[in-house]
């Protein structure tokens, strides 16, 4: 198991490392997976609290605002339920990503979570923070997506030791010039959109075909 370098260091000018930040906590594994450790924050009673307090957290990270347009940097993380505690979580950060090659940025989702408090846990999705577009992309919302982060590939499950039925979600966050801070869901077994407004999940529309094109609900909208 190696320990992934929070912040690359140059040893020819600064013979040292920066501080690292303390909110990434990501490891890589020896089959090349990546792991994070949480928890970060929570518990949470609401998937809602969770989704606004990750929003501000995540978009607080350096370089993951707006004020950095298409210079900005993509954050990943976990969120995920525990079983002991009644309640929701969300990982520490994965800072592992940067462009791809039509511009756009990226971070790789970790598939495993390392929380020493909570033993009993469900993984329910991903989260990233977009730094320059409030909106989700054809590609979170892609048809095969659930199968490139989850431990099972699954986006609906039964939870066998409660007989509960989850459906996993994909969380974004963006924070705008003005500090206003933006969170989405899609749902990766109905393929539902929704949108974080005064405190609840609104649907707003729904991804349709292999690469996720969205097509809104009548009298719904991206933004209010």
């Amino acid at each position: 198991m190696r320990l992934h370098l929070l912040w690359l260091c140059s040893l020819l000018q600064l013979w040292g490392c920066t501080t690292p930040n303390p909110a990434v906590r990501v490891q890589e594994l020896e089959d090349g997976s990546l792991q994070v450790e949480g928890p970060l924050a929570g518990p949470f009673k609401t998937t809602e609290e969770l989704a606004s307090a990750a929003c501000e957290l995540m978009t607080a990270q350096p370089g993951a605002d707006a004020t950095h347009g298409s210079r900005g940097k993509e954050y990943c993380a976990l969120h995920y339920y525990s079983e002991q505690e009644q309640g929701y979580f969300l990982s520490f950060l994965s800072d592992i990503g940067g462009d791809g090659p039509d511009g756009r940025k990226y971070c790789l989702v970790p598939r495993k979570l390392q929380d020493l408090e909570h033993r009993r846990v469900v993984l329910l999705g991903p989260a990233h923070n977009h730094p320059h577009n409030p909106l989700p992309s054809e590609r979170d919302m892609g048809a095969l997506r659930p199968a490139g982060w989850s431990p099972l590939g699954t986006s609906r499950f039964l939870e066998q030791e409660t007989g509960r039925i989850w459906e996993r979600e994909l969380y974004i966050f963006h924070k705008d010039k003005l500090g206003h801070c933006s969170a989405y869901s899609y749902n990766y077994a109905t393929r539902v959109v929704s949108a974080l407004r005064a405190g609840h999940w609104i649907p707003i529309g729904k991804a349709e075909g292999h690469w996720g094109a969205f097509k809104a609900f009548e009298g719904k909208d991206w933004l209010p």
